[in-house]
């Protein structure tokens, strides 16, 4: 962890303040009298959920960092070294370029800034532009305090709208581009990243914006369903759980963890204040650790789409990694939870109708399991051990190793002896020639995930691909996803594989990853062309076309 995150993670910032100021609890803020200008009424606040000052009259605020400079009158290396001290960190411990993070410090503070701004902004024409409000408060019938509570918002289908309200904030092309608001023209020029979609904000859990989402609502079939703004240094999808801030005040007791957005949304029409969702990625230990910290008690709550519960299974073993054992929520009769809340279903018991996933997915798997072969059944059992063994907890284990036991009709002991000895009965691995290509090209292509390093040379191998899209088989998962026919499977393995990339992305840009990358792409490219030229069901001026092709990529 960076010093910097360290330190503001150490410490709370009430009592730090609380040494220079006379602080009284206020609901759940605290005020004083403000140091930096004499007054007699108070407006300094401090705010402990989400860890920043601020004066209402001098309009001085920030972290805890920020007062100690100000109130010491210190530099960022100072301010770092007392607090440091106070946290009882050893900087000896930390090789830190202090200049490096107080520039990084002020990045931060300037992206979280306009990210501020163009949420207004976004939130404020939703109200203004009478199709997108129609359709989030008409057609998807959320009503308009969930629109006020999530922040909903609308793009302008005009490109330069934003641009021209954010450079009326004072923000410069290159913060506006760092936050993935805009996006550059070969000219230099900027430009929005959203046009014409309803726009869902992304909180970290301190309530500030750190990223959007934009989707489409008209029948629009050549462009994504949803587009997301990229990783920054404010903003890590493995970090951050869609409604986080708002689930961590929920008086209940468990939190639900669904697929998408509009889920989250439509759970709270339903009277669930306590849903969360990934931000199009797959659930990571970060993610549950985030969720244990406010309670262990999670339920997973999955639509009718068999594919993507059963690719979630991963999440599981994840979940059940970390210490937290989670339950399993199946809508029986709807497709999703948005869909379910248009129908205004008042008496929806989720966390009375869910069960222990461990033993729903041991049931699952075991079912008619007296008709299974010999093989079969050790198989099938090895797929439970393999979940069993993510426990740590030996009382826990051994408990739903009895309840295994009932379930097959075998002796726990028995059934441990085979544990123990897992390699006696492990399957034999098959070998894997296919090189992961199947999932690693199209990967590229899959949300716009390349679009962050700005390339020239992929533009071209994109060209490419839409001038051969008419040569490619039906099941080519190029084809599928450019097209917009792309399984739930599918798509769940491409964003397990882009995840994996993106938390790699800083080191990818430089030259040496990327001259790899490119030589990885042109690979495929030649043996996609090269396959396609021995299809005997081309014709063969087509295959003229596709060889002239093949010897230019060759290049």
């Amino acid at each position: 962890m960076p010093l910097t995150d360290n330190i503001l993670n150490s410490i709370d910032i009430v009592d730090i303040v609380s040494q220079y100021v006379n602080l009284k609890k206020s609901g759940r803020n605290f005020v004083g009298l403000c140091p930096f200008h004499s007054e007699k009424t108070p407006s300094f606040v401090v705010s402990p959920d989400k860890q920043i000052f601020k004066c209402f009259w001098c309009w001085k605020g920030w972290n805890v960092i920020t007062f100690i400079k100000e109130i010491e009158n210190v530099d960022f290396y100072d301010a770092i070294k007392i607090l440091a001290d106070k946290a009882w960190i050893d900087l000896k411990k930390y090789k830190t370029n202090f200049t490096q993070n107080e520039q990084e410090l002020n990045l931060k503070e300037q992206l979280f800034a306009v990210n501020k701004a163009a949420l207004n902004f976004f939130h404020k024409q939703i109200f203004q532009n009478s199709e997108a409000y129609n359709y989030i408060h008409k057609q998807r019938q959320i009503p308009e305090n969930l629109i006020i509570k999530y922040k909903l918002g609308y793009a302008p289908a005009e490109s330069q709208t934003l641009i021209k309200y954010l450079k009326e904030k004072w923000f410069t092309d290159e913060i506006i581009l760092k936050a993935g608001l805009a996006k550059k023209t070969s000219s230099g020029s900027i430009y929005s990243f959203f046009t014409n979609r309803i726009i869902f904000p992304i909180f970290n859990h301190l309530w500030e914006p750190v990223a959007f989402s934009g989707r489409v609502f008209h029948d629009e079939t050549n462009t994504w369903k949803y587009i997301n703004t990229p990783e920054t240094i404010i903003y890590h999808k493995s970090n951050i759980l869609y409604n986080y801030h708002n689930a961590k005040k929920t008086k209940q007791d468990y939190i639900i963890v669904c697929e998408g957005y509009m889920d989250v949304i439509g759970l709270d029409r339903l009277g669930f204040d306590n849903a969360v969702a990934t931000c199009w990625t797959a659930l990571t230990t970060n993610h549950i650790l985030a969720l244990k910290r406010i309670t262990p008690n999670v339920v997973f709550a999955f639509d009718s789409d068999q594919a993507w519960q059963q690719a979630s299974l991963r999440w599981l073993k994840v979940a059940l990694e970390k210490g937290v054992y989670p339950k399993i929520f199946q809508i029986q009769w709807w497709k999703d939870f948005d869909e379910l809340a248009n129908q205004w279903v008042s008496d929806l018991k989720i966390l009375e109708n869910s069960q222990d996933w461990v033993l729903f997915f041991m049931k699952k798997l075991l079912e008619k399991y007296k008709n299974l072969w010999p093989i079969e059944k050790q198989e099938r059992l090895e797929q439970v051990f393999d979940i069993l063994r993510q426990i740590s907890n030996y009382s826990i284990f051994w408990d739903y190793l009895e309840q295994l036991g009932k379930v097959i009709n075998q002796d726990p002991n028995i059934l441990y002896q085979q544990f123990k000895n897992k390699k006696t009965y492990r399957k034999p691995q098959q070998t894997n020639t296919d090189n992961s290509n199947e999932f690693i090209i199209p990967a590229l292509f899959y949300n716009e995930f390349f679009k962050n390093l700005k390339v020239d040379w992929f533009e071209k191998y994109i060209e490419l691909v839409l001038e051969i899209l008419d040569f490619l088989p039906e099941n080519n998962l190029i084809r599928k996803i450019l097209i917009w026919e792309i399984s739930p499977q599918e798509k769940e393995k491409l964003l397990e594989k882009q995840l994996r990339w993106e938390q790699t992305l800083h080191w990818r840009t430089t030259d040496k990853i990327k001259n790899k990358i490119l030589q990885e792409v042109k690979i495929y490219f030649i043996k996609l062309l090269t396959d396609l030229i021995k299809n005997p069901a081309i014709k063969p001026d087509n295959k003229e076309i596709l060889m002239k092709k093949l010897v230019e990529i060759r290049r």
